[in-house]
């Protein structure tokens, strides 16, 4: 049998070879694309495959050819060594897999000398053999095969993140078009989905600017920006789509596509295909070639001129070409290409985050039976990467836990943005831009921001997001209070029997419409409040490098002291669901916390903090100030920490009145500050390996931030000009 496999490869094998790489380019074609949005984690490990594949399967494959002798019915795999340049020059929808394939842009130019040079030698050493036509075709292949892969080499040279931040240097005005388009400002009812991508367009440095860690400011003679008249949703909405386009730029060829010598090779591309399908026709009789090579051949030239058309039609309906037609003042070719689209229905939701977050959650983990893959895993050594593959999880979030965590991410961003602009006013006229006096100032466009601008913002922020703890420690300690509270919290308020559900039970004992608006809240706030905290946990466990801090050992610490916790009381009775378990390791930390203050200061806290606004809610506490001074008086240390996580708290409960409703909108408060707080601090180029893998909604929430900084910038630029104007005349 083995024997029988080795004569199938040593008559079949080039065959065989150039038909695995064709189809791998057909398979990157088709799939390259279902990462944007989020794909499975099979379709991700095969799509990883076949772009290791492809360049190995090509680059063997002409060393295969260029050492083998060719007999007369073997001539057409000379005509076959070109197509293999083209399938390195990849698809246009997939040039790097990860964000650091952009960086071996000069590997690939070595490599492209190499097979050229490759190519060249196979075509040299038998062209005297095939036909005169055929030879032609093979010459002219080739010349198209390096053309492709120099420009993936382009396009991988231009996503670096070097090339991006020299490319948003210089100030640069807005077109005529989006200085209208800008002049309306984003309101969902009013644009449609091709209009918002436009703006998208328009804010696209914003993006780039932040993506590079290099801050951009907004300039216009007149002030278009009010804030307040932005909708959570329309700026979340333009974010997504800029998103998406940052993914065209890293990992696709549009940074060279759309430009006018790309669109020249693209529209012209078909052309010499079709010339060289032409001359392969015309190249005599195919009597004296074999069968299925000459339907190798005809697969491989068709398969060129198909992808090559379907480039030619993905390119000039691309919301690219738009926005190239608009900002080079062809307005009429822009909207046409712009109707066209509308037409046929191009927007698709591919351009929008999926709404997908991983989660982890530390109960679920601590209270669950190791099962025997569990312990394989752990003696072979993959005790860790087990743990997170199995007990993490995925959720799509609802529309309505989005509204109620984006309505609170915008409101935060504006608070913040808002404090820091009156600052700004305040602050005297020498202090700004002084360390770039020269710098050009456009009437109507970006500019970076200056540095000074920056560490002052930064700064700022700092201290209005002023957590007092670590970042991971606040972060597992509000996952402890959260779990704490949501699975004790029936006990101590029944939400039948609150204050405003009282009301809506009056208003239909007097014969008004049943009252379902209450409970519909309290179900948006645990589904909000339980998603944010796994999510966030998630980023703790499962993507360290997304969550900041020194003390990355707190994970471990905490997970080991809760599941103790967990083992000191597993067989007292039996459990049979996981949120018994969940509620079974709550009691216990709420009323046996024994030992917990010296394994763990995390489950401590978060105990505390459970316990404490699980008083406040009881209806037993009148004086609800009085709960929190009793508390801080027997751990001072801890409350304060707690004043710093949810700053609302004292007066939440100046009134007296503090039911489950107000307990859940402060949990719900902090834990969007934590979120928006990881954000910002999260590193720019782990933000852009994100965007490969479908977006993230911490990658989102950083770039809502970095929207109203600009904005305000805007402003507050604009106000410092009027003065100055005034002033001078």
């Amino acid at each position: 049998m083995a024997g029988g496999a080795m004569h199938i490869w040593a008559m079949w094998a080039t065959q065989i070879l150039i038909l695995l790489s064709f189809a791998l380019q057909i398979f990157l074609f088709v799939f390259s694309r279902t990462r944007q949005r989020g794909s499975s984690a099979v379709l991700r490990i095969l799509l990883w495959l076949a772009y290791l594949m492809a360049d190995a399967t090509a680059v063997y494959t002409l060393g295969h050819l260029s050492i083998s002798g060719l007999s007369r019915e073997q001539n057409l795999e000379v005509f076959w060594a070109p197509f293999l340049l083209v399938h390195l020059g990849s698809q246009d929808n997939i040039t790097a897999y990860a964000l650091e394939d952009n960086q071996l842009w000069p590997r690939h130019l070595l490599n492209l000398g190499i097979q050229a040079f490759g190519v060249a030698h196979i075509v040299y050493k038998h062209i005297a053999k095939i036909p005169t036509l055929l030879g032609l075709a093979t010459v002219l292949m080739s010349i198209i095969g390096v053309i492709k892969y120099a420009e993936r080499i382009w396009a991988l040279k231009c996503a670096t993140m070097d090339n991006i931040q020299s490319s948003i240097k210089e100030p640069r005005d807005l077109p005529t078009y989006y200085n209208g388009l800008l002049s309306r400002g984003p309101r969902v009812k009013e644009y449609d989905e091709e209009e918002f991508m436009l703006f998208a367009q328009a804010m696209l440095p914003v993006c780039k600017g932040a993506m590079v860690d290099t801050p951009m400011a907004l300039f216009m003679s007149k002030s278009i920006y009010e804030l307040d008249n932005w909708s959570w949703k329309a700026m979340c909405k333009v974010v997504e789509i800029e998103l998406s386009l940052m993914y065209d730029i890293l990992y696709t060829k549009a940074a060279v596509i759309h430009t006018w010598y790309g669109y020249l090779f693209h529209l012209v591309s078909p052309l010499p295909t079709a010339l060289v399908f032409a001359l392969f026709q015309l190249s005599g009789n195919k009597d004296g070639y074999d069968r299925i090579d000459v339907a190798i051949t005809y697969i491989l030239l068709v398969g060129a001129f198909l992808l090559d058309m379907v480039s030619v039609f993905n390119t000039l309906g691309s919301t690219w070409t738009c926005n190239f037609l608009l900002t080079r003042d062809h307005s009429r070719l822009g909207l046409s290409v712009m109707c066209l689209r509308r037409h046929f229905k191009a927007f698709t939701s591919n351009r929008g985050w999926s709404g997908s977050i991983g989660q982890y959650n530390l109960f679920h983990f601590c209270t669950s039976d190791r099962t025997k893959r569990s312990k394989l895993a752990k003696m072979i050594g993959l005790k860790d990467w087990w743990n997170k593959c199995h007990y993490s999880e995925t959720l799509v979030i609802s529309e309505a836990v989005k509204e109620l965590v984006f309505k609170r991410v915008w409101i935060l961003v504006k608070e913040m943005q808002q404090e820091r602009s009156e600052n700004q006013i305040q602050s005297t006229p020498n202090q700004k831009g002084v360390e770039e006096p020269m710098a050009v100032i456009p009437s109507n466009g970006f500019r970076p921001e200056f540095y000074n601008d920056v560490v002052k913002r930064r700064k700022k922020f700092d201290n209005a997001l002023n957590l007092g703890a670590e970042l991971q420690e606040a972060i597992l300690t509000w996952h402890i209070l959260t779990n704490v509270f949501l699975l004790c919290s029936s006990e101590f308020a029944d939400p039948a029997v609150s204050s405003s559900n009282a009301i809506c039970i009056s208003r239909r004992r007097r014969g008004g419409p049943p009252c379902f608006k209450q409970k519909t809240v309290w179900s948006s706030y645990v589904k909000a409040i339980k998603a944010l905290s796994d999510y966030m946990v998630f980023l703790v466990a499962v993507r360290p490098n997304m969550v900041p801090g020194e003390l990355r050992s707190l994970y471990v610490v905490t997970t080991g002291a809760l599941r103790h916790q967990w083992l000191m009381l597993r067989h007292s009775s039996a459990s049979s669901t996981a949120e018994d378990k969940g509620k079974r390791l709550a009691h216990s930390m709420l009323y046996r916390p024994t030992g917990i203050e010296e394994r763990s200061i995390i489950l401590s806290h978060g105990t505390l903090y459970a316990k404490l606004l699980l008083e406040l809610v009881s209806e037993r506490n009148r004086d609800k100030p009085g709960v929190i001074s009793s508390y801080e008086e027997c751990d001072h240390v801890a409350v304060d920490k707690l004043k710093r996580l949810m700053p609302d708290l004292e007066s939440s409960c100046r009134y007296g009145v503090f039911d489950l409703t107000r307990a859940w909108a402060l949990i719900l408060d902090t834990w969007v500050r934590l979120l928006v707080f990881a954000s910002v601090r999260c590193s720019r180029e782990t933000h852009a390996r994100q965007i490969s893998r479908g977006g993230d909604l911490m990658t989102v929430v950083w770039l809502m931030e970095e929207h109203a900084n600009v904005f305000f910038n805007q402003s507050s630029t604009i106000g410092d000009d009027e003065e100055a104007g005034r002033a001078a005349a």
